[in-house]
C-alpha cells in the first residue's frame, strides 16, 4: 500500500496499489542515460537526455537517435518554451548553451556572471523570455535574450532542480537545493515565499501544477505545497531515492520514478477536488530510473534507466 497523508488533519488516506500500466515499448538508444536528476526532456517530437559529456536526441516518430556535441560538459538538457518557441537549453560547466532543437544547431552560449567560476550546473526553467540556470554554488543565473542579466544568491547549497509554471494563475519559478531549501520566485525573479522545510531530506525534483508545488525527495516521499508554501499533502511514494517527476497539465497527471525501479502515476488535486489518487504503477526490473517525461499532448510518457541503452515508452 501507498500512504497518502493530508495535512494538517490527523486522518490518513490510503490508496491501494492495484492498477498497473499497460504494456510499453522499449526503444533502443545509442548511449545510456547518465545518473542525474530529471535526466529526460521532450519537445518537437523528440526526447532529450544527457550521456556523460554528450547530449542525445531520440526522434519518437522515426526512432532515430542523434547526438549534440556540446563544447563543454553538459549536466542537464531541457527543452524550454521561450515566448512560444521551443529551445533546447544545456546547463554546462561554464554557462548555458541554447540550441535549435529541430535543426540541432547551436544558437548561442552565455557564460555565468563575472564573479562566478566554472562548476557543475543543474536546474533549468523558463518564464517568458527569461531562463534560470542553477549552479553547484547555490547561485542561479538569470539569462534573457542571449545575455546574462543577474545572479540570484538566496540558496547556500548546490541547486538540485528548478521548475516553472502557472500557480494560482501567476507564473512562478521554483528552485530547490540539496539541503532541502525550496524557494518560489515571481517572473521578475523576486522571492515570493519559501516552502516548509523537511530537515535532512534532499529535494531532488520539482513540478508546478495550477494549485500546488510538487516536490520529490531522497526519502522517497512526494510532498505537495500550496501557494503560501505550506505543506498540504505528503505521499510515501517510493521506497528509495526519487530521481524525477513530471506533470502533464492536459491530463492533470504526475509521473514519478525512483531508484526502486518503479514508475508511478498520480492524479493531482484541483481547485474543485483537493484529493490525490494513485492511478497506476509499473515495476521495471533491473532499472535504476533517472528521468521521466510526458509528451506534449499527454498521450505518452517516456522514462530512462541509468546505464541501459533503451527508453521505456508508455501510453499514459
Amino acid at each position: 500500500r501507498i500512504r497518502i497523508e493530508t495535512l494538517p488533519e490527523p486522518a490518513q488516506q490510503w490508496c491501494d496499489q492495484k492498477q498497473t500500466m499497460a504494456s510499453h515499448q522499449e526503444i533502443p538508444l545509442k548511449a545510456s542515460p547518465s545518473l542525474l536528476y530529471q535526466n529526460l526532456s521532450y519537445g518537437d517530437g523528440k526526447f532529450v537526455y544527457v550521456h556523460k559529456t554528450e547530449v542525445h536526441v531520440l526522434n519518437v516518430a522515426s526512432k532515430e537517435t542523434s547526438s549534440i556535441q556540446a563544447k563543454e560538459k553538459a549536466y542537464q538538457a531541457k527543452v524550454c518554451n521561450l515566448n512560444g518557441t521551443n529551445v533546447l537549453v544545456l546547463a554546462t560547466h561554464g554557462g548555458a548553451q541554447f540550441w535549435d532543437l529541430a535543426k540541432e544547431k547551436n544558437l548561442y552560449c552565455v557564460a555565468h556572471g563575472e564573479d562566478e567560476g566554472t562548476f557543475q550546473a543543474r536546474g533549468i526553467a523558463s518564464v517568458g523570455s527569461s531562463v534560470f540556470v542553477g549552479q553547484s554554488t547555490g547561485t542561479i543565473s538569470v539569462i534573457e535574450g542571449g545575455s546574462f542579466v543577474k545572479s540570484l544568491k538566496e540558496h547556500k547549497d548546490m541547486i538540485s532542480d528548478i521548475a516553472s509554471g502557472d500557480l494560482c494563475g501567476e507564473p512562478v519559478v521554483v528552485s530547490a537545493d540539496l539541503a532541502g531549501e525550496i524557494i518560489v520566485w515571481d517572473k521578475a525573479a523576486n522571492v515570493k515565499c519559501r516552502l516548509d522545510k523537511s530537515p535532512g531530506d534532499t529535494a531532488t525534483c520539482i513540478a508546478v501544477t495550477p494549485v500546488n508545488i510538487v516536490c520529490g525527495y531522497g526519502s522517497g516521499k512526494i510532498r505537495l505545497f500550496n501557494a503560501s508554501g505550506k505543506k498540504v499533502v505528503e505521499i510515501s511514494a517510493h521506497c528509495r531515492w526519487i530521481n524525477a517527476i513530471d506533470y502533464c497539465a492536459k491530463t492533470n497527471m504526475l509521473a514519478s520514478v525512483g531508484e526502486d525501479m518503479l514508475i508511478q502515476f498520480w492524479k493531482m488535486p484541483t481547485a474543485a477536488d483537493p484529493k490525490v489518487a494513485m492511478k497506476g504503477s509499473k515495476l521495471l526490473k533491473d532499472s535504476l530510473l533517472s528521468g521521466v517525461k510526458f509528451t506534449d499532448d499527454g498521450s505518452k510518457v517516456g522514462c530512462t534507466p541509468y546505464d541501459t541503452e533503451r527508453l521505456f515508452l508508455f501510453d499514459a
